[in-house]
């Protein structure tokens, strides 16, 4: 009975943590919106790929993880400023990515 009890804490508590990564990733993407690109590469480190794409430029950062990983597409105007975002993956190959987004958009 204590071992079940504690395996369902472990758990409730590594949910707690992914929500919190999903949130994180959510929120500061969010607020990265209208802002220039330079933010988000303070956030997130120097993008993997960067491709011109008519009047935008689209700027991907990517974590591999044995999961499933963590893709973050930008696409910014020619002012460099961040006009639509996306991500996807698994929340534990985010997690770097939440963090960095936390730190350079505390909670807007």
């Amino acid at each position: 009975m204590k071992r079940r009890i504690l395996v369902v804490g472990l758990l409730a508590g590594l949910v707690g943590c992914a929500s919190q990564a999903i949130d994180q990733m959510n929120s500061g993407l969010g607020h990265a919106m209208g802002e220039h690109i330079s933010s988000l590469e303070k956030a997130l480190g120097a993008a993997a790929e960067v491709v011109r794409e008519g009047n935008q430029t689209r700027y991907r950062w990517f974590k591999e993880n044995h999961i499933q990983p963590c893709n973050v597409e930008v696409w910014a105007d020619v002012e460099g400023l961040v006009r639509k975002t996306s991500w996807s993956g698994y929340q534990g190959a985010c997690e770097e990515f939440a963090s960095g987004l936390l730190s350079v958009f505390p909670g807007k």
